[in-house]
């Protein structure tokens, strides 16, 4: 097969394939594809869970309820919080941070919840954890914040039997 031959036929196949590729690339009517935005936003509306305001709870208070402990943390990282905690519970990851009050935990944590739990941002591996940064729900209960590996029922059981 001579040169010239060989250039029209590569051209012919380039015409073809570069069509196709672009094609198979762009996106169709979009209700097919969602956007960072869009896919953290159901976690973005639901409501953060308010429990036992007059509450100030230890973290022996959330492993009697259920809780495994793993490691205790440094709250260096975290203004107003007194200790911070990784466990588990029901085979889901939990951190337990802990706050002077409820106010406190409010005022000084809930900002910082809502950059690690992406609530704020939509990306929801913010690098504002300590242990891991992909918790996507949390409760405050009392004076504790409770982050929650994926949704808040993973941890509602846990949130109610704090005692």
């Amino acid at each position: 097969m001579n040169a010239s031959k060989y250039s029209s036929y590569l051209l012919l196949f380039m015409m073809i394939l570069i069509p196709a590729i672009f094609a198979g690339c762009g996106s169709s009517d979009g209700n097919d594809q969602i956007s960072a935005d869009e896919a953290y936003e159901p976690y973005a509306r639901e409501p953060i869970q308010i429990l036992k305001p007059d509450g100030v709870f230890t973290i022996e208070d959330v492993f009697a309820a259920g809780w495994k402990k793993s490691k205790e943390l440094s709250p260096e990282t975290l203004p107003g919080a007194t200790g911070v905690w990784y466990g588990f519970y029901q085979q889901r990851d939990v951190e337990v941070r802990v706050y002077e009050s409820q106010a406190s935990a409010i005022s000084d944590g809930q900002d910082i919840a809502d950059e690690t739990t992406g609530r704020s941002k939509p990306n929801p591996y913010a690098s504002t954890g300590l242990t891991r940064s992909s918790y996507l729900a949390y409760g405050i209960v009392g004076n504790l914040i409770l982050l929650c590996e994926i949704k808040i029922e993973d941890c509602q059981g846990l949130l109610e039997s704090i005692e």
